[in-house]
């Protein structure tokens, strides 16, 4: 028996091919860089633990790197952290060796008082290679990042916590994909997105737990940000993201070993990052 297929199914869309600046084209499933957050702790009967949230890997230049938001993974020590291989967790998955985290600091200009210091990326030691993720990063590339605009279709793809529990042995992550639509500039924050939603049936009733979690633009076929925060009232959502546009820019500084950086976009911004947190070391 045949199955009928949507004429337009979103996240098919959202896997088309794109042509990196190399020339090479490739097919990417932003979903499979997703990771639920979850920390070991020293507690036997509970070795794991979650505060909810999500994390997504990206590679650039041959490196990956862990995007999530600060107030994720603050209530935890870095050496805890664990994200493993696949997107799906199994107990006794080997982690990947954390080196440091980076925060956004001495912020200027339009990044005075953004939501872009909640921002933080995790880098990895270097014998942490893209082959070590079998559910692989995130490929970033001038031609697989966008700056969303008004009215173009998204796809969230996140950790809902509601829908996650750790029930040893079984760990459950609520990965969930979402459709929103671009609803315009944040009018609170110069360097936010907005996104609408309105679900049919929804089998959640809060969107707690989608901080973190990668922001896919299926009308440009790019991955255009990272949710920063999100709220949800009866069928109605709204979410707030971050241009992936500053992704890339705390990118390039933590690859240069730049201490800051200041540059345009629609506004002007100046931030610092200073050695990982943590583990403070360079590469």
């Amino acid at each position: 028996m045949n199955r009928a297929i949507p004429m337009f199914d979103p996240v098919l869309q959202s896997m088309r091919p794109q042509t990196l600046c190399s020339g090479l084209t490739i097919r990417q499933d932003f979903r499979l860089s997703v990771r639920f957050v979850m920390f070991q702790t020293e507690i036997e009967e509970c070795l794991y633990a979650t505060d909810g949230g999500t994390l997504f890997l990206v590679s650039y230049r041959d490196r990956v790197y862990a995007v999530t938001c600060g107030h994720v993974v603050k209530n935890f020590e870095l050496g805890q952290l664990i994200i493993t291989g696949k997107r799906y967790p199994l107990k006794g998955d080997k982690p990947a060796p954390i080196q440091g985290r980076y925060f956004p600091s001495s912020p200027e200009g339009a990044a005075t008082d953004s939501d872009i210091l909640d921002i933080c990326i995790i880098d990895f030691k270097s014998e942490v290679k893209p082959s070590f993720f079998s559910d692989p990063a995130y490929i970033i590339d001038d031609a697989t990042i966008c700056t969303s605009h008004n009215g173009h279709n998204l796809l969230i793809s996140g950790c809902l916590k509601d829908q996650s529990a750790i029930l040893e042995p079984d760990i459950a992550a609520g990965f969930a994909i979402l459709e929103y639509q671009d609803g315009g500039a944040a009018s609170f924050d110069p360097l936010l997105r907005s996104a609408v939603a309105e679900f049919a049936w929804p089998a959640f009733g809060r969107v707690t737990g989608l901080s973190g979690a990668p922001v896919y633009d299926v009308t440009a076929n790019a991955l255009c940000g990272v949710v920063m925060r999100g709220t949800m009232t009866g069928r109605k959502s709204t979410i707030h993201f971050l241009d992936a546009f500053h992704i890339v820019e705390m990118l390039k500084m933590i690859d240069r070993n730049d201490a800051s950086t200041s540059y345009t976009r629609g506004v002007w911004q100046e931030i610092k990052l200073p050695l990982p947190l943590d583990l403070p070391q360079k590469r």
